[in-house]
């Protein structure tokens, strides 16, 4: 079952030869990290010792050691270095990787709802990473949708004694979903007396100030053990202004064929616009569009127009492509600064980080009754809450208010409107558009037009004709309110067995234990109602009418009490402030509304397990059995209000919840067989055995099981291998996820773009498609035809990004996944000296999943249809597109399916390192010195699909954004007489985007927009990359007795998060986000402890 592969063994070698800076540690349980693979001798001479469990066996051991490749990190020490938060610590662990879900994910859609947070191990996925507390697995806990993980938010901060990572498949002693591993949280039982903890951050900025403050009591005594702990935090937001790296629009980022990083924009300016400093993503408000015209946007200037449109200016000049300069002053007309929401002051005000407040309940206990079966009954309850309030700032409203709207601009019919044809007839008739036109054309546009009879110019009477108004209205679905609650319960009892102790049977007890998690939780959005502005815009009225509906359209019952709206008040048209309100008062009450969820988790889970000696191995040693039994019920009620289920929300997609439930049975067994002790070259050669049968309500028996080997020649020196399958049924999400919708844009690369599109009026062919022109490369424009689109006919003129409809979607025809995994490597610690301590470890591992659910997004199914290298359309992703083929020059996608598929493998492998070292160095005062590094080599990180024809589509990760070929952790700790100085070093490497998906480069006029290009400049191309970076955290803390008091810096030397271009790598404000890097800045902490003694 187990097996060494040559290639892996190689790997290690060639890692070994090629490492530059080998971080890592062992076995202080000081240490931020260690890993427990050596022993730990129990002293027989102290009385009777206490039998501990170490995760990734379930077997009691009188040993603190394990043949799995475990790591543990001390809470005391990540305190001391200023983290307490629990998604901070496991997320920035060197197991983690790939892009961690945290509170910077303000306005995302997530699995787990707004305010959760996630921790994914070895970049496998949130959902392959089975999280545990004291050993029995932690409930999904969220909002909306269907969660489908633990949200780690919920976890105390200081009441937690350490976090244990199982890093090879758990399946077999732990059940589903430890495929990448698990996670165990140990929370602190050793209160005796009542203590109080104080914990306290300062940013070095304004926002982010955070306090945590704890208290706890308990009691132990020979038969007894009691405690409990209360504990409250709260964290102020920090705004988007509150920090230099994000107190800016999001903009470009670009590297010159040199290697010149730029930000400055080139394109607008030498076409005649003002400057717009290095803002890349233009999202303008208050304008207005009219469809089907020859203009495109006009923008609100009050007192002022550049044609016939009163207190509208046009800001270019079509089919010149230049700014319009109406006055002639050299200086385009409008400034699209005035206009953008990107970097407005909504937008600058919104939250980097939301403001969150939580309580944590923490009991437990247990007592021994008399008796020679030793009952104990036990107990443990936690009680959380959990309040986040964000705020990911407005967007834009953009309704089609209809032609005879009374509102309407472009309807002449009414006092305030006027021809829009004839008003763009002004513009072109102005003084300096004329002139632009001549200096162009060597005629002005009347010409074109009125003499060579080319009516598409435009500039005639048009009649009423519906509009397009695009603004951004104050408090329009940018607030969240998110309420969560968690009840966790577990009672169980421990006995000893003496009546299976017959023969050689020795030691045997039982525990059988119930789990009772419930958490719910609430969210609220606030924004405009959909439905209710159609009604108040005259959507359904035969003369468009503002609150008739004489078409009889359905209608919900609280869309009653119609306002009318005028989508053209100038109060929704705020120049420079961009975000505005409606009119009055009466239409804001009447046009919104609030999106309510109510999602409520519970997870039951009933536990039977005895263990004990079978028979004396030789050596002396005992062999030791393990068989258990375990039921789980998994059940999920997520259930919207009519706003969210029906996505009456304008512009915002529906969620229908989530309704189901899962059981299933499992019967799961370990055996441990020390078989060689105290022998010449073999000191220890000890081989642990699992396997557990599932039998699932919806996928039937499954199995897994595992092998783990160690070996010690000597002492000091222990090699170990381990080999594991895993199982993991798709989760309640996958399940059970009732079909959602909603609007998000997606790039069509088959419609002909921009640059492809000849603009010369005196060109016949002007406006259409010019093949010269068109950068395509030829398998995009191979796939576009294998799927019935002739990219040479869809044109848009050049506008190619549409809002398009997306579904997704639980199913039950999902295969479950399955998983193999190997490790093996070595750990040593010397004997060679007494005077200091140093342990060495490294481990190779490999894990394999197959039919690995995803849930793939718009820009992974275009990517994968449209820019397949085979260029055939033969990737299983192109049937989620659903076009109207009926128009060859409007093609237009009208459904993408995002729903769960199952793709073939999914890999990750790579290599752990850890270095300890311990001294006692005498500078006229002994100073006890501890040094702990561990890192992490990433190996391979791939995905694998077969397409329908039989190709494969094998896709490379590693070195790519969350996971670097290198992360590593490093801690120093300096103690002296009551003092100690501490010192944390977190690095990860450099990264790279996909080597497929970096940009050609090019100039401003083609794609990018920092480079004029020859002969006077370089050509460049947008940035996805970064060097490696490191952040620094250093504390002093000095203890007495019964209490210490600490004071530290975190992120020493105030380093910023890498830049990186927003079109290229997912972030906030060109700062990529989820990743490792810090968003915080410098940050003061201060930690007081004190113990009351009675």
């Amino acid at each position: 079952m187990f097996r060494l592969k040559p290639l892996a063994a190689l790997a290690i070698f060639s890692s070994l030869l090629s490492a530059q800076t080998v971080v890592a540690q062992e076995e202080e349980l000081e240490s931020t990290t260690i890993e427990a693979v050596a022993e730990e001798s129990a002293e027989a001479d102290l009385g009777p010792v206490e039998e501990i469990v170490v995760t990734g066996s379930r077997l009691r051991t009188t040993t603190y050691s394990s043949i799995s490749p475990l790591q543990i990190i001390d809470a005391e020490f990540q305190k001391e270095v200023g983290v307490i938060d629990a998604s901070e610590i496991l997320q920035n662990s060197t197991n983690a990787g790939g892009q961690q879900i945290d509170l910077t994910f303000n306005g995302f859609v997530l699995d787990n709802g707004p305010g959760s947070t996630t921790v994914s191990l070895r970049g496998l996925g949130a959902n392959r990473t089975l999280v545990l507390m004291n050993g029995r697995r932690l409930a999904p806990s969220g909002v909306e949708g269907a969660p489908s993980a633990p949200n780690i938010s919920l976890v105390p901060r200081l009441m937690v004694n350490r976090y244990e990572n199982l890093l090879d498949a758990g399946s077999s002693i732990y059940g589903s979903d430890a495929i990448a591993g698990a996670v165990n949280i140990i929370t602190r039982k050793d209160f005796d007396g009542l203590e109080l903890q104080i914990f306290s951050d300062t940013p070095d900025r304004n926002g982010g100030d955070s306090s945590t403050i704890a208290a706890a009591w308990g009691f132990n005594n020979d038969t007894s053990f009691f405690g409990i702990g209360v504990e409250y935090a709260k964290d102020d937001n920090i705004l988007y202004a509150d920090r230099p790296w994000t107190n800016e629009c999001t903009g470009n980022v670009e590297i010159t064929e040199s290697g010149e990083i730029r930000r400055q924009d080139l394109y607008y300016a030498n076409i005649g616009y003002p400057d717009v400093g290095q803002c890349s993503s233009l999202s303008l408000a208050a304008r207005t569009f009219v469809p089907g015209t020859q203009f495109g946007s006009i923008y609100y200037t009050p007192g002022s127009s550049n044609g016939g449109w009163p207190n509208f200016t046009e800001s270019g000049t079509p089919v010149l492509g230049v700014a319009a300069d109406g006055n002639g002053d050299g200086i385009g007309d409008i400034n699209f600064l005035d206009y953008n929401l990107n970097g407005a002051p909504s937008d600058l005000n919104s939250d980097l980080y939301p403001k969150s407040e939580s309580m944590n309940v923490l009991a437990y206990g247990e007592i021994t009754l008399e008796g020679d079966m030793n009952v104990t009954p036990y107990f443990e309850a936690m009680y959380n809450t959990y309040e986040v309030n964000q705020n990911s700032g407005e967007g834009q409203l953009f309704p089609d208010v209809p032609a005879l709207n009374p509102y309407n601009m472009c309807n002449p019919n009414q006092p305030n409107g006027v021809d829009c044809g004839l008003a763009y007839g002004e513009f072109l008739d102005s003084p300096g558009i004329q002139a632009q036109w001549i200096n162009t054309y060597g005629a002005p546009a009347s010409f074109f037009r009125d003499v060579l009879g080319l009516s598409w110019i435009g500039g005639t009477a048009t009649g009423p004709v519906p509009t397009l108004p695009i603004v951004s209205v104050r408090g329009d679905r940018n607030l969240v309110d998110v309420e969560m609650e968690q009840a966790r319960l577990v009672l169980g009892v421990t006995a000893d067995l003496p009546f299976l102790n017959v023969g050689s049977l020795s030691n045997w007890r039982g525990d059988i234990a119930i789990a009772y998690n419930r958490s719910e939780g609430d969210s609220s959005r606030y924004g405009v109602r959909e439905d209710r502005l159609e009604l108040a815009l005259g959507y359904h009225s035969s003369t468009s009418t503002p609150c008739e509906n004489d078409l009889g359209v359905a209608l919900a019952a609280d869309t009653d009490g119609c306002v009318p709206v005028n989508m053209y008040a100038p109060s929704l048209y705020p120049v420079g402030t961009v975000t505005g309100d409606f009119g009055t008062q009466a239409e804001r009450d009447y046009l919104f509304g609030s999106r309510d969820f109510n999602t409520v988790y519970e997870q039951t889970l009933v536990t039977a397990f005895v263990d004990g000696d079978l028979f004396e191995m030789p050596g002396g040693e005992m062999a030791q059995l393990g068989i258990g039994f375990e039921y789980r019920n998994d059940d999920i009620q997520s259930n919207p209000d009519a706003v969210a289920r029906d996505g009456l929300f304008w512009g915002f997609f529906s969620d229908k919840g989530a309704f189901g439930d899962v059981s299933l049975n499992e019967v799961f067994a370990e055996l441990n067989l020390p078989l060689i002790a105290d022998m010449p070259l073999l000191k220890e050669l000890t081989v642990n055995i699992s396997g557990r049968l599932t039998e699932h309500d919806y996928y039937g028996e499954n199995e897994t099981a595992s092998v783990k080997v160690g070996y010690r020649p000597s002492e000091p020196f222990l090699l170990r291998a381990t080999w594991g399958t895993a199982f993991r049924a798709p989760n309640n999400r996958e399940l059970f996820l009732l079909g959602s919708t909603g609007f998000t844009n997606v790039f069509d690369p088959c419609y002909v773009p921009e640059t492809a599109i000849s603009g010369d009026p005196n060109d016949p062919n002007s406006g259409q498609y010019n093949p010269e022109l068109d950068q395509r490369d030829p398998e995009v424009l191979a796939n576009c035809r294998a799927t019935g689109v002739d990219p040479t006919l869809a044109n848009n003129g050049g506008f190619n990004t549409f809002s398009t409809e997306v579904s997704t979607g639980g199913s039950l025809t999902l295969n479950p996944e399955e998983s193999e995994s190997y490790s093996f490597g070595f750990a040593y610690e010397q004997d060679f000296s007494n005077k200091f301590d140093l342990s060495l470890g490294m481990y190779y591992y490999s894990v394999e999943v197959e039919n690995t659910v995803i849930e793939p997004s718009t820009g992974y199914i275009i990517s994968d249809c449209l820019y397949d290298e085979a260029g055939t359309g033969a990737s299983a992703f192109c049937d989620r597109i659903s076009r109207d083929l009926s128009d060859p020059t409007d093609p237009r996608i009208q459904l993408m399916d995002l729903g769960f598929i199952n793709r073939d493998l999914e890999k990750a492998r790579g290599i752990d390192y850890n270095v300890s070292f311990s001294d006692v160095i005498d500078i006229g005062v002994p100073v006890d010195l501890d040094i702990n590094l561990t890192a992490n080599r990433n190996l391979e990180r791939s995905l694998t699909f077969t397409n329908a024809d039989g190709s494969v589509d094998y896709e490379e990760y590693q070195g790519e954004w969350g996971l670097s070929e290198w992360r590593a952790l490093g801690q120093v700790r300096l103690g002296w007489d009551k003092w100690s100085f501490n010192w944390q070093t977190r690095y990860l490497g450099a990264v790279a985007q996909d080597a497929e998906a970096v940009d050609a480069f090019s100039d401003a006029f083609t794609a990018s927009d920092t480079c004029l290009g020859p002969p006077d400049d370089e050509l460049c191309r947008d940035y996805g990359e970064t060097g490696s970076y490191m952040v620094h955290n250093a504390s002093l803390f000095y203890r007495e007795d019964n209490w210490q008091l600490g004071l530290g810096v975190r992120n020493l030397e105030d380093k910023a998060p890498p830049l990186a271009d927003p079109t290229e790598v997912l972030g906030v404000k060109a700062r990529p986000i989820g990743y490792g890097y810090d968003v915080f800045g410098r940050t003061f902490f201060a930690s007081a402890t004190y113990n009351f003694d009675f």
